[in-house]
């Protein structure tokens, strides 16, 4: 890895939210699954059925905004789809334990939907202003922080629930779940929801500088 990518602020904010954005992705696909498994004591199958939309308008989504990202800034971008994916970690702590459904379909859309902000946007945008020769460097780099926050997002969620639950006074090898379980899961989607709400810092200083000609 070349280091003299980092000099570069465009490119060191944006690994700075590639990196929340893997944290994001990853950490929300484990936890998902097993709050609504363990916390909502739903079927692997209905688990997976009610995934299965989020996926879909994750690609779809994907494609739009790829077009998008040569006519908007990519700060807007980026910072917008930030700030739908916080909101959805925030409202999966209001799903009801007696009818799930529908707002996990729809909360699991919703956060789809800002990760489909982001990609596209984040890639052309934080490589913009590199020096073609470092093109190359960056593409693997900005592709190796948001792996880097994966295994992270993945490993930090596990151990914040399994505290949480401690905390709380509860346990996942308990067969039946409690309030105390799935107030546990619900302050894990906090803690992923207070770093994307961080992640907009980094992404608003995806701005061209001050007096700049450049695009954004």
């Amino acid at each position: 890895m070349d280091l003299r990518l980092f000099s570069d602020r465009r490119f060191a904010m944006g690994s700075i939210v590639a990196f929340i954005y893997g944290t994001a992705l990853f950490g929300s696909t484990y936890l998902l699954p097993v709050y609504m498994q363990l916390g909502l004591q739903l079927a692997a199958s209905l688990v997976g059925t009610i995934l299965l939309p989020a996926g879909l308008v994750l690609a779809v989504t994907m494609v739009f905004v790829g077009r998008l990202a040569d006519r908007l800034p990519t700060y807007v971008l980026v910072s917008t789809g930030l700030a739908i994916l916080t909101a959805s970690f925030a409202l999966m702590s209001t799903v009801p334990m007696a009818h799930p459904i529908v707002p996990l379909v729809a909360w699991a859309i919703l956060g789809r939907l800002g990760l489909g902000f982001i990609l596209p946007s984040l890639n052309i945008g934080s490589m913009r202003t590199l020096d073609k020769s470092l093109i190359p460097h960056g593409s693997s780099a900005i592709n190796f922080m948001r792996m880097l926050g994966g295994a992270t997002g993945v490993s930090l969620c596990g151990i914040f629930l399994e505290w949480r639950i401690a905390a709380h006074g509860d346990s996942l090898a308990n067969p039946v779940t409690s309030a105390a379980r799935v107030a546990a899961f619900e302050e894990s989607f906090w803690l992923l929801a207070a770093l994307c709400a961080l992640a907009v810092v980094a992404a608003w200083r995806l701005r061209s500088p001050p007096g700049s000609t450049g695009t954004e």
